[in-house]
């Protein structure tokens, strides 16, 4: 069976490849495609988050914070 490297991988399924073939070019797309695919994902997670609204709490001990510290204007 012949993988090219722009065979849409399955996602969540894991990819044996005998130790032998380590060193051949398939390897070298399979790592770079699920690099890509990590990045991809970790961004996405991260720009979610960032959307969420802080707990009442930490939103109370950042503006006590900022209260205490003189401002650098």
């Amino acid at each position: 069976m012949d993988f090219g490297a722009d065979e849409d991988w399955p996602e969540g399924h894991i990819i044996v490849m005998p130790h032998a073939w380590r060193g051949d070019d398939l390897w070298s797309d399979i790592q770079a495609e699920a690099q890509e695919r990590i990045g991809t994902t970790l961004c996405e997670m991260y720009a979610e988050f960032l959307h969420q609204p802080l707990p009442p709490s930490l939103e109370q001990a950042i503006l006590s914070l900022e209260a205490k510290v003189p401002s650098r204007h």
